[in-house]
Parts: C-alpha cells; structure tokens; sequence
C-alpha cells in the first residue's frame, strides 16, 4: 500500500507499507519490568529479593516479658506462673534448706510465694496469739477483749521489714558488681518467713521455756537460710561485700526475731481465780 502527499508543490513522498507487517500494540512494560526482576533476583543474598521483607516492615514482638513494660498487667502475670507444687517446693527448701534455694527459684522466678507466705503468717500470727491470750485469760478467770492492733502492727512489721531489708540487700550487692535481682532479694526474705508458721502455732503452748526455744529454732532456721540464699548472691561479686553486708543483716534479722518474741509470743497465767474467794480480783496474764 502506498501513501503520497501531493499538496505540497515541491516534494512529493510514497510510502510503502506492507501489509504483512504486524500492527502496533500498547505493552504493560511495568508488569513486564517486575516479572524480570523477579525472575533475576531469586537468589537469597540478592539486593531486592522478593523473599526479602520490605525495609520498613516492624519486628513483631515476642511473647516473652521483654514485650511488655511493668505498668501492663501482662509483665506481672509472669511472676504469678507457678503452681501449687512449685510453692511447696520452695517453701521446703526455705524451712529445711539442705539444697540451693536460689537455683530452683531462678529457673522460674514467683511473687506467688514471696506475698503469700509472709500474708499467712501476719494472719496466723494475729490468729495464734489471739487465741494463747485468750486462753491465758479464760484461766484466769477474766474477760477477754481482743487486740486488733495486732494485726496491724504484724502488717506493718513484715511488710516493711521485707521491702526495707531486701531493698538494702539488693542495692549493696548491685553496688558491690554483684548481678542480683529485685525480685530475688524479696522472694529470700519472703519465703524466708515460712518457718514462722509452725512456730506460731507452737507456741500456743503454754510453757515459756517452750516458746523461747522455738523462736531459738526459728531464728537459727531463717538466719540460715537468709545468709546462705545472700552469700550465694555475694559470690557474683569480687568478696568484698561479705564482710561488710553479713552483720547488718543479722541485726535486723535479730530485731525482727525480739518484736515476735515480745509481742506476739509472750503470756503467763500467774495463778487461776478460786471460786468463792476473797472478793480479790482475778490475776491477769503477765507478759514474759
């Protein structure tokens, strides 16, 4: 087929066109482009792979603590992951510690234990002594008035003397180039109260050489135990901090020991109030 321009007086053009030749065609040469690439960057280690994630895609966050901060519910769930044989455990090792507490304890760290004991012996310790005392002065013959600041003098007592004590262990041993952990610290003074469970309900008994030689074993017990879980703590560091941490604690370990003894384990019945007497009044429990 041949085309000519005829209007311009001074040139004339033919063009031949076959008419075999293929027509032209609109191509889609960015899918075209992205299916080469594909095709030439399959190699892993390529630059633009398609099995390469795009560079501002986020890292998904794990399912460990790392992934929530201590104001969320779920970082504080974790230390509550224990059960029932898990706190048995520890709490034996704590009153009879013939093996590590601390390495059964870090495999998975609780406050299960590290609340709940000291809890149970503030209520026991209230419950005990409410009952030795009322029964000290049934025998004597007088009325009973139950003496509920007890138990918010052993509230305070424990609570305090596990967040104070444990903190300053804490704190010495970091600053000493040991490696402790807070919730270590508390679960050592926490479980650590465990003995005093027993104890309490021991010294119902109404004999004072008695209670003095169970608070004797409960001191020896917790004592030992405390230094022994904080003298495995210490050996992280250089030895420098044994020396100067070790009498301090067993102050205030003592402390607490005295505040028990005096105010929750000492009653006597000085005689029993005859009936028909003299009109005198009935003797009353005498603190020992």
């Amino acid at each position: 087929m041949s085309y000519a321009k005829p209007n311009n007086p001074d040139y004339n053009i033919v063009v031949d066109v076959d008419d075999d030749e293929p027509t032209l065609e609109f191509q889609d040469f960015a899918t075209n482009s992205n299916a080469q690439s594909g095709r030439m960057n399959t190699h892993p280690g390529a630059i633009g792979s398609a099995s390469a994630p795009p560079p501002y895609q986020a890292a998904q966050p794990s399912e460990g603590s790392g992934s929530h901060s201590v104001w969320h519910i779920e970082y504080w769930a974790q230390y509550f992951n224990v059960d029932s044989q898990d706190v048995v455990q520890r709490t034996y090792l704590a009153v009879v510690p013939k093996d590590s507490f601390l390495d059964v304890y870090n495999s998975n760290p609780d406050l299960w234990g590290t609340f709940w004991i000291p809890t149970s012996v503030i209520f026991v310790m209230f419950v005990t002594a409410s009952l030795s005392q009322s029964i000290a002065e049934s025998l004597a013959g007088t009325q009973r008035e139950y003496d509920f600041t007890m138990l918010t003098f052993a509230t305070f007592t424990i609570y305090v003397y596990i967040l104070t004590v444990g903190s300053f262990v804490y704190a010495a041993t970091k600053y000493f180039g040991s490696q402790p952990g807070l919730m270590e610290c508390f679960s050592v003074y926490g479980y650590g109260m465990a003995v005093w469970i027993p104890i309490s309900v021991l010294c119902v008994l109404p004999f004072d050489w008695f209670r003095w030689t169970m608070v004797g074993v409960g001191f020896a017990s917790s004592g030992f135990f405390i230094m022994r879980s904080v003298n495995q703590i210490v050996s992280r560091s250089n030895g420098k901090l044994h020396k100067a941490i070790i009498p301090l604690i067993l102050v205030a370990h003592a402390l607490l020991v005295v505040v028990f003894k005096f105010k929750f384990f000492s009653y006597s019945v000085s005689s029993v109030a005859a009936p028909g007497g003299d009109g005198s009044p009935a003797p009353t429990p005498v603190p020992t």
